[in-house]
């Protein structure tokens, strides 16, 4: 009784033949609401109503019931019915269930509200009897009672959180920004400069002037918008404003320096990606870019490392697919999916279109183990002026493996890569790649002042091995290390044209979160052997960024 009482207060009504039964739940939180206590449930009884028909005209009158002391009495209720324990619990402590002559319960037999009420009000008068009958009862339900009134205000302030709750949720609902679309930004600050004695040039030239930098302070601002139609798609559309100087060959003679993330806008927010990104099935992902996509926001790139540099972000087979197009996606099992995406950075021009500069990328990646991850990266890439677009090594490496047969010579290239990954700890994670392409001149180099013939073709080559280390002083923070051989043309058939030596990259950065919106990076590159010519002096960069996010 005492369990009964506890989680259940019903007042039976009957009004014009209508049967109603209010639940009350008397725990804590409705303690408070005064809800009255009954110590004794009046014996009620159908009342004689004029309007109320027999009631042989709305149902028949069932059999006979037989009262059950016992539930195993009950020949279709078994231990491992969902209802039992509760059938058991109302025969045992209050003789509230009977049983069909057969001894069966029929549990899932509709029931009439007749039978609903004559069988709740034989429970109640069950109830009432013992309440009558055992003051222990009536001691328990003055606990009860005197509970109520004990916890009032700890009840009427948890209700009064709630209200809060309530209404600031109500706010945020109707004053929020949209209700399919998610606002999010990042700011850098840059703090940079450049450090060496010449600026870099070309094997067989003379010494290149001075390097003359002065420390610079610039900023980078981007804002992303994700909106969501389905919950499975994704349009997004990133707008960047920057005055970011990317330390290039401008600067120090050699694109080898370049730092990633670097934006120049000349002070105006431009758009910089538009993409919807949708599933085909429950394996699949297709990307429509009509501006600035690239494949490897779908294709794992497999660089554990955060890198401040253009060189160290990814594999150089990656770095020329950009622009417009689509990017698709396929998991063909746990450990192996493959992916195509086409992309070109003439799209919005009427003239050359979509089949003006283009790049193909087919990736296949296996994932046997959770700590091994291994990528097979085939790339085909044509520009009519690779100056004008994008280059062969996408702004990597030396000139000449940018710009194997001019400037503005039309190109093509076959390119293949292997990438790799692998945990060693849980703080510890290394990888690497090697990339090789295949460059083929579709026009005369001399449209480029560059003395050679159509068809001629080139050999170009990169590696790098690049390590992270996490959680090292701070949980949050990041220690990358990066040394790699940058893009390097190792034979062309036009002799002019063909690197001497061998360029390194090293790199090491910290990126350090002081809270979770606020992250310090500092990080310094070094180059020996700038635009492959040992002639030329190192180069370093030094930087610092401070990035916020929101």
């Amino acid at each position: 009784m005492r369990k009964f009482l506890k989680d259940l207060y019903c007042s039976f009504t009957i009004t014009s033949g209508i049967i109603g039964c209010n639940l009350l739940i008397l725990s804590p939180v409705l303690a408070g609401t005064n809800y009255p206590l009954v110590s004794n449930l009046e014996r009620t009884t159908l009342p004689n109503n004029p309007n109320l028909k027999h009631k042989n005209q709305y149902i028949s009158q069932p059999p006979a019931l037989e009262e059950i002391y016992n539930v195993h009495q009950l020949r279709d209720i078994a231990p491992n019915d969902w209802a039992y324990e509760a059938l058991r619990n109302l025969v045992e402590r209050y003789r509230c269930i009977s049983g069909f002559p057969d001894t069966s319960f029929r549990g899932n037999k509709t029931m009439s509200r007749h039978e609903f009420a004559t069988a709740l009000n034989t429970c109640l008068l069950k109830i009432s009897h013992l309440i009558d009958n055992n003051a222990s009862l009536l001691e328990d339900l003055q606990v009860i009672k005197r509970l109520q009134a004990e916890f009032a205000a700890e009840i009427q302030m948890i209700t009064g959180r709630l209200d809060k709750l309530e209404n600031q949720v109500a706010f945020a609902e109707n004053h929020q920004f949209s209700t399919t679309t998610v606002l999010r930004g990042a700011v850098d600050f840059n703090l940079s400069n450049a450090f060496g004695q010449d600026k870099a040039v070309l094997p067989g030239n003379n010494p290149g002037p001075k390097l003359n930098t002065q420390l610079a302070l610039s900023a980078r601002a981007i804002t992303t918008l994700d909106t969501s139609f389905t919950g499975r798609d994704k349009l997004r559309i990133v707008l960047q404003e920057g005055n970011v100087n990317n330390l290039g060959y401008r600067v120090t003679g050699t694109d080898m320096t370049l730092l990633a993330g670097s934006t120049n806008t000349t002070g105006k927010f431009k758009t910089s990606t538009i993409f919807y990104q949708f599933p085909l099935g429950n394996s699949a992902i297709v990307a429509l870019a009509p501006a600035a996509d690239f494949p490897t926001r779908v294709f794992p790139v497999l660089n554990p490392v955060f890198s401040i540099s253009n060189f160290g972000s990814q594999s150089p087979v990656h770095s020329y697919a950009s622009g417009a197009g689509g990017v698709v996606y396929y998991n063909i099992t746990n450990e192996l999916s493959a992916g195509v995406s086409y992309l070109t950075a003439t799209a919005q021009n009427v003239e050359q279109g979509v089949n003006g500069q283009y790049s193909i990328l087919t990736q296949i990646t296996y994932t046997p183990t959770k700590k091994l991850g291994l990528a097979f990266t085939y790339g085909r890439y044509y520009a009519p002026s690779p100056l004008r677009t994008v280059n062969v090594t996408g702004s990597e490496g030396s000139q000449y493996a940018e710009y194997p047969f001019g400037a503005n010579t039309p190109t093509s290239s076959n390119d293949f890569g292997v990438q790799f990954t692998y945990k060693f700890t849980n703080q510890l994670t290394v990888g690497g790649w090697i990339s090789y392409f295949n460059p083929t001149s579709q026009g005369s180099p001399t449209v480029s002042g560059v003395n050679g013939l159509q068809g001629a073709t080139a050999d170009i080559w990169s590696c790098a091995l690049t390590a992270s280390l996490i959680d090292l002083g701070k949980l949050g923070t990041q220690l990358s290390f990066i040394v790699g051989m940058p893009p390097k043309v190792t034979r062309n058939d036009i002799l002019s044209r063909q690197d001497q030596d061998t360029p390194l990259h090293f790199e090491l950065s910290y990126r350090y979160p002081l809270n979770d919106h606020i992250f310090i990076t500092p990080g310094f590159i070094l180059i020996l052997n700038p635009e492959s010519n040992s002639a030329n002096p190192s180069i370093g960069i030094g930087l610092v960024r401070t990035t916020f996010t929101f």
